[in-house]
């Protein structure tokens, strides 16, 4: 089933989330559409359940959000939008847990990850020197799952620009707690930018609203 998780409501200036767990089966999902022949289409060519569960679990998620069914499309970035161009949009997946989030005007950028002790090995190519002596050098999984989560939510909001992890954006030092907000920085514009997140024992969750 698609149950939501944590928050969906109003945040700033409009702005809406939600976060759920798919536990659904790809049937079930299709059977929670009023019109699945709108996407139809677009969902015979996925092969595999999960990138199935995954489109499905997603345009419901923003049927809920929204109200209304959406048609999604992608530029030539790879990045997300409605068809009717009515929100700016972003989501993000891990595992059987998905992200979204929408507002009218604001760029938005979102991104969900599930924990993984593989992250210590890596996070050298996504943190630079400076940030790695911020984070104790890999010793905190809670630091490195939030400053990954938030360098790619910065990426989904300025593009190519901010491709380069380590060189490109900085996040500030923060304390981890359930939930909270931080600053981060890109470099080459030298713009800045505020982040929230909310970390479970699911995932850790970081969104920015710009």
């Amino acid at each position: 089933m698609l149950s939501p998780i944590d928050k969906n409501n109003t945040l700033l200036d409009d702005v809406l989330f939600l976060v759920l767990e798919v536990t659904d089966s790809v049937e079930g999902l299709i059977q929670k559409f009023e019109n699945i022949d709108l996407v139809f289409d677009e969902f015979n060519k996925f092969s595999t359940d999960k990138r199935k569960k995954e489109f499905l679990s997603i345009r419901l998620a923003f049927k809920k959000l929204l109200g209304k069914d959406v048609i999604i499309r992608y530029d030539e970035q790879g990045k997300p939008y409605l068809e009717d161009h009515s929100y700016n949009i972003s989501i993000s997946h891990s595992g059987n847990w998905i992200a979204i989030i929408a507002h009218p005007t604001r760029f938005v950028g979102i991104d969900i990850e599930c924990p993984s002790p593989k992250i210590k090995k890596l996070y050298t190519r996504f943190l630079s020197e400076a940030e790695q002596a911020d984070f104790s050098y890999g010793k905190d999984l809670r630091h490195l799952q939030l400053t990954w989560s938030a360098k790619e939510a910065l990426y989904k909001i300025i593009g190519i620009q901010a491709v380069d992890f380590a060189k490109q954006l900085r996040i500030f030092p923060f304390e981890v707690k359930g939930e909270g907000e931080f600053k981060a920085q890109h470099l080459p514009t030298n713009t800045y930018y505020n982040l929230s997140y909310i970390l479970t024992d699911n995932y850790a969750l970081v969104y920015c609203i710009h």
